[in-house]
């Protein structure tokens, strides 16, 4: 995993550098497949800046069966989206897709952007540990994957200064699995960068 893990911020930074002279505003949007909007998990009225959590972030131990989870290239398309419109810099990209989510405010607010538009956590309910396994789990009993997450989710459900720490401090107890769901798909991944790079069928990210 560690090798996948270095080869992924090798081939990200390849990537990053080819990238940064493109205007993201120019280039259309277009997928590989005809791909399904991904159903989001709250109000699409929810800002993605600081804000003050009015209420404890609440542990969601089931899901609802009309979940669908993402798939990758939605994932990776969801992951552009959110690096875009925060405007983060270019060097986190290849951390972010190892799975490395640094201390920092850049970070909760990209997390709590993803976390959302996958539908896997909402500022009012928290994270959904359900979900959290059938989109991050690859094939794993969510009973145990439950039992495993939701101690560390209890330890961080308490009220935070702004919203995106709330979701930082809740998706970072998923760092494991969501680092494992990355590797896994590590071949797509550098696929889908080296038709970014190629090609403007996948959105680029902002220079």
């Amino acid at each position: 995993m560690f090798k996948s893990r270095v080869c992924i911020l090798v081939v990200a930074s390849v990537l990053v550098a080819s990238v940064s002279a493109f205007q993201v505003n120019n280039l259309p949007l277009k997928t590989v497949s005809k791909v399904h909007p991904v159903q989001h998990h709250v109000p699409v009225h929810h800002p993605l800046h600081h804000e003050p959590a009015a209420v404890p972030v609440d542990v969601v131990k089931h899901t609802s069966s009309s979940f669908r989870p993402a798939s990758f290239l939605e994932l990776f398309e969801i992951v552009l989206d959110c690096f875009n419109t925060l405007r983060i810099p270019l060097q986190r990209f290849p951390s972010y897709m190892s799975g490395i989510f640094p201390d920092d405010a850049e970070t909760k607010c990209f997390l709590r952007c993803v976390a959302i538009k996958l539908g896997v956590y909402c500022d009012e309910a928290g994270a959904d540990l359900d979900r959290h396994c059938v989109q991050f789990g690859l094939g794993e009993c969510c009973e145990n994957f439950s039992n495993r997450h939701l101690v560390c989710l209890q330890q961080n459900s308490l009220p935070c200064p702004d919203r995106c720490t709330a979701a930082y401090k809740q998706e970072l107890c998923f760092q494991e699995p969501i680092t494992k769901y990355l590797d896994y798909h590590f071949h797509e991944l550098v696929g889908l960068m080296h038709q970014a790079k190629c090609s403007h069928d996948l959105k680029m990210l902002h220079p």
